[in-house]
């Protein structure tokens, strides 16, 4: 817990406890004898596999080179590298592998603490050494791989190098923990992969974890996708919570019916409570959830058919792609009511907002005709003003924090026609993130001239 709790501080920038900064732990210096140990040289009968014959020789010249010199970084650390290429290529001999993996994270922390534990190299490796320790006895011992994940999650925010590897691994620890707790992680894991994305646009591989695939889930897709991420994964949650409360109130509307007048029957007062509070819930709570659901499983498509259209060649993506497509707004790849000033007042003394439909594609985002269910009951004009706004043109997208603009959660626009900008406001900063994340992705897509990709993930498949 006392890994978790400084992984944690080092993701708000604090460190855990509140306690101000301490100076860096000196170096222990390590012994011969501790590197010379039987544990650390290879084990003989891994020289004799032909499959991974030439890692494990490797790893033994490795092994007495560190031993040889234990204060010597580069060697203690090239030790690390060779243990855990050797575990790489023993997939079909999972207990070899833990075993290296064990030692490999042993002598990562040797070769940390001989840099004083600020060498990034060493921190995000050993890192990667415990998550694959974690994978390996997950099933067998949650709670070992708990410690491991959250040791991880340490290493990987000290390395500062890592938001994509870091968000996995609080991913990983969310399913690990009661369902309380899981909310604070899926907020650190989202943070790390979006800061992951907006630093690097053309990151795929973070774009895709953080709207990923799940497993199973009747909103989403027919068939299994094969990674498990977070804002799939958190919605197939969503929609699991759903169901087992709609069970439950079903069985308190209408699961009497026991015999001998049992004091749980329909004539219960705690079962006619239940049903009463089932029947006050009605179907708008439901029809609330159920949104917030389907939404979450769009925000989810979004990012999939974004790093599509990064990397349209890899098949998981495609594969992945061709599962959630439908719940994109296609032709658009995002869509949804936002507030936006009115061209005939924007930057006067009487600005006058307007909540309006956008559709964000290929030709840019602008205030459209919104869906019929939208423009009944939402309030929004059925011949939207005209805003619209170049994807050429957008230099950057943030969120702000303006107290002059209406409620909600204002996204501010830099566009090279208008240096000063313009904002536009959204329900929540969930929604308003997402609007973010696929206007700086999209954008950077359409100036670098990789538009086939983004085509083909907004084409209407037949």
């Amino acid at each position: 817990m006392a890994e978790l709790a400084a992984a944690l501080a080092a993701l708000s920038g604090g460190k855990a406890g509140g306690s101000s900064a301490s100076p860096a732990p000196t170096p222990t210096p390590i012994s011969p004898t501790t590197l010379a140990q039987p544990g650390w040289f290879i084990p003989p009968h891994l020289l004799r596999l032909p499959h991974c014959r030439a890692s494990a020789f490797t790893a033994h010249e490795c092994s007495r080179e560190a031993a040889s010199h234990p204060t010597d970084f580069e060697r203690v650390y090239r030790y690390g590298l060779s243990l855990q290429e050797l575990a790489s290529k023993l997939a079909q001999q999972p207990a070899d592998q833990l075993s290296l993996l064990h030692q490999a994270a042993e002598v990562y922390m040797e070769a940390s603490q001989l840099q004083g534990g600020r060498h990034a190299a060493a921190l995000y490796n050993w890192a990667v050494a415990l998550t694959d320790i974690a994978r390996l006895v997950r099933a067998q011992q949650p709670e070992e791989a708990y410690e491991c994940l959250a040791a991880a999650a340490s290493k990987y925010a000290q390395s500062l190098a890592a938001n994509n590897n870091l968000g996995l691994v609080l991913q990983d620890l969310s399913s690990l923990r009661p369902a309380a707790e899981r909310a604070a992680y899926l907020r650190h894991s989202l943070h790390k992969f979006r800061r992951a994305i907006r630093l690097r646009p053309d990151f795929d591989r973070a774009c895709y974890n953080l709207g990923g695939a799940g497993v199973g889930g009747s909103w989403a897709a027919a068939q299994p996708l094969p990674a498990c991420t977070v804002l799939y994964s958190h919605a197939c949650s969503l929609q699991e919570e759903l169901l087992a409360s709609q069970e439950a109130a079903e069985a308190a509307a209408g699961g009497g019916g026991q015999r001998g007048g049992s004091s749980m029957g329909m004539g219960s007062p705690v079962m006619a409570a239940a049903a009463a509070a089932a029947a006050a819930a009605g179907s708008s709570g439901r029809g609330a959830a159920e949104r917030a659901i389907q939404a979450t499983f769009g925000h989810a498509a979004q990012y999939i058919a974004l790093a599509y259209a990064m990397q349209p060649d890899k098949q998981v993506y495609g594969d992945s792609l061709a599962a959630v497509q439908r719940l994109l707004p296609l032709p658009y790849l995002r869509a949804g009511p936002l507030l936006a000033a009115h061209p005939d007042t924007a930057g006067g003394p009487e600005e006058r907002w307007v909540a309006c439909w956008f559709g964000l594609g290929l030709q840019g985002m602008a205030a459209v005709r919104p869906p019929a269910a939208y423009a009944a009951h939402g309030g929004l004009p059925a011949a939207p003003p005209p805003v619209a706004f170049q994807l050429a043109d957008v230099a950057d997208a943030r969120l702000a924090a303006d107290p002059s603009l209406p409620v909600g959660a204002a996204i501010w626009l830099g566009l090279g026609s208008q240096p000063r900008g313009v904002y536009l406001v959204a329900a929540d900063q969930d929604d308003a993130e997402g609007w973010v994340d696929a206007l700086l992705l999209l954008s950077h897509l359409v100036r670098a001239g990789r538009t086939a990709g983004v085509e083909a993930a907004l084409s209407v498949r037949r």
